[in-house]
């Protein structure tokens, strides 16, 4: 009986150790439990204090329909070209819609915007009269576009454009200095203008661009990094032998950008100053070839018009008249067929002696 009791109270004794490490376990099993659960519900309530957090809304007053900023929107037969489909007007009004533009000579479409702009109506003589060049930004290949492009035109009649530029010269020789102040440079220099720099007396960002001769692109490298993309270069118009021309095509050039349209990008479109109305009707139309041959430079290598239509527009004034300018193009191609044609001449001539 003893033995047989002594086994029970063993068995008993390891049952209830048994029992006090399995509650032991589960106790810090619970305490861990608990830090979890308690992390979480801490983020949880981060979470729904911060949505709890009231947006402050500005209230906006009554905007006039008039003052509302009204975006340009184009419609597809604004954005066609080619109207040689449509019937020509038979008297003095017609729907634009059905029939052609009409194509103005270019001293009557100024003539007519001088007429609007005439003290009488919105007294503005001396507005700026803008040309609207419209463009097919398709590319030598069909997949391709014409990406939007920057570039500066010398005019041959100098206006003001309304801008306050601002040119820094480099150059070694005092020869060069002089001309390029004679030019209209507002501080030029050598090595010393270059370590004035380097110490941050003058700093680049100060001045609109930036002109350099080639001689000085060697001591000029050590300002590249503060010159950033003022630094000069002969892609852009800012680096070449002649300083007063790049200097004056800077401070007077015209500068226009090719923006393809938002409806469709295979259309780009120009706008960009000529000249003021005050001006003789004969300077703008000289300023206007000057800027229509600039930008048939850039035409890529493809057969058709990358001109496509021009126009002259003179805000505020909404009205807009077709000009014609295929005609300048052809005034040139006569005039080199006609070149060759003299050379041709001559060496037949030569031969014939």
């Amino acid at each position: 009986m003893a033995a047989t009791a002594g086994k029970q109270l063993g068995t008993l004794a390891a049952a209830y150790y048994h029992h006090q490490k399995l509650n032991l376990h589960c106790y810090q099993l619970c305490s861990l439990l608990q830090v979890r659960n308690y992390a979480a519900r801490k983020g949880t309530r981060e979470k729904a204090k911060k949505k709890k957090v009231k947006v402050e809304v500005k209230k906006v007053g009554f905007v006039p329909p008039i003052r509302q900023k009204k975006t340009e929107t184009l419609t597809v037969g604004e954005l066609q070209t080619d109207d040689s489909w449509k019937s020509e007007p038979l008297d003095d009004v017609w729907l634009g819609k059905y029939h052609k533009w009409k194509v103005y000579p270019f001293a009557e479409a100024v003539e007519c915007h001088r007429e609007t702009h005439h003290p009488t109506c919105y007294n503005l003589p001396n507005a700026f009269i803008n040309a609207y060049i419209e463009l097919d930004m398709h590319g030598e290949k069909p997949t391709k576009i014409v990406e939007a492009f920057t570039r500066t035109v010398n005019v041959p009649h100098v206006f003001d454009h309304g801008e306050n530029r601002t040119v820094i010269a480099f150059a070694k020789t005092p020869e060069l200095l002089q001309l390029a102040d004679k030019a209209g440079a507002t501080i030029s220099g050598d090595n010393q203008l270059i370590k004035r720099i380097q110490k941050g007396e003058i700093s680049v960002s100060d001045f609109t661009a930036a002109v350099a001769h080639p001689e000085i692109m060697a001591d000029l490298s050590v300002i590249r990094g503060l010159m950033k993309r003022k630094f000069p270069n002969p892609r852009v118009g800012t680096l070449g032998l002649d300083l007063s021309v790049l200097i004056r095509k800077i401070l007077y050039g015209i500068q226009y950008k090719a923006v393809p349209l938002e409806q469709d990008i295979t259309f780009g479109r120009i706008t960009v100053p000529i000249g003021r109305l005050t001006m003789d009707s004969k300077q703008l139309e000289e300023n206007f070839i000057a800027i229509i041959k600039d930008v048939e430079q850039v035409r890529p290598k493809r057969d058709g018009l990358f001109i496509t239509r021009t126009s002259l527009r003179c805000p505020p004034s909404t009205e807009v008249f077709k000009v014609e300018f295929q005609k300048y193009f052809e005034e040139k191609n006569s005039a080199d067929a006609s070149y060759e044609s003299d050379d041709d001449e001559e060496i037949v001539r030569t031969n014939v002696i």
